[in-house]
Formats: C-alpha cells, structure tokens, sequence
C-alpha cells in the first residue's frame, strides 16, 4: 500500500474532518520536534567552526563563494552544514505556516 492509498484509507475510517485535521496536526508536531533537533546539532557544529576560524557563517560563506579561502575540509563541512542549516530553516517554516 502506497502512501496515497494510506492517506485515503486514515481519511475513510475517520469520523469527521476535524479528527483527521488532529491527526495530521499531530504528525506534523513530530516531524516540527526532529527538525528542531536537527537544527540544534547544525547551530552546534557550525558554532565550533565559527569559533575555529572567527567568523560568522555569512562571512565565511561569502569568502568561501569568492574563493579567498583555501580547499580545506573544514570548509567543505562548514559550507554543507550552512546549506543543511539553511534547508531546516526553509522546512521548519512551512510547517509551522501550516499549523
């Protein structure tokens, strides 16, 4: 069974559109609190870098896009978690428009 077909089969077996609004609200707190927790790990680990190099991300990040730093690997890390970081922040928002 698809994901469709297990959407279709919650909405015919709850009472009224209300109980499935709960539902669905209720799976969207959860998947609200991972993305949390995973933004936390990202401002985390993207503190040490900006405590390492003494920059804040947006500056590192500009000087990164321009070339003015090197090919280091705590760059290549630092870059994928601003990205990551970024990415949360864009899911974080459109549920909680929705809630």
């Amino acid at each position: 069974m698809n994901t469709l077909e297990k959407l279709e089969l919650l909405s015919e077996n709850c009472r009224d559109n209300t109980e499935l609004e709960r539902i669905i609200g209720q799976l969207l707190n959860v998947i609200l609190i991972r993305h949390r927790q995973k933004l936390a790990i990202y401002n985390l680990d993207i503190d040490k870098f900006e405590q390492k190099y003494n920059l804040t991300s947006e500056q590192f990040e500009q000087q990164f896009n321009s070339g003015e730093l090197g090919d280091e690997m705590d760059f290549f890390e630092w870059f994928g978690l601003c990205e990551l970081h970024k990415n949360i922040l864009i899911k974080i928002n459109k549920v909680e428009q929705v809630l």
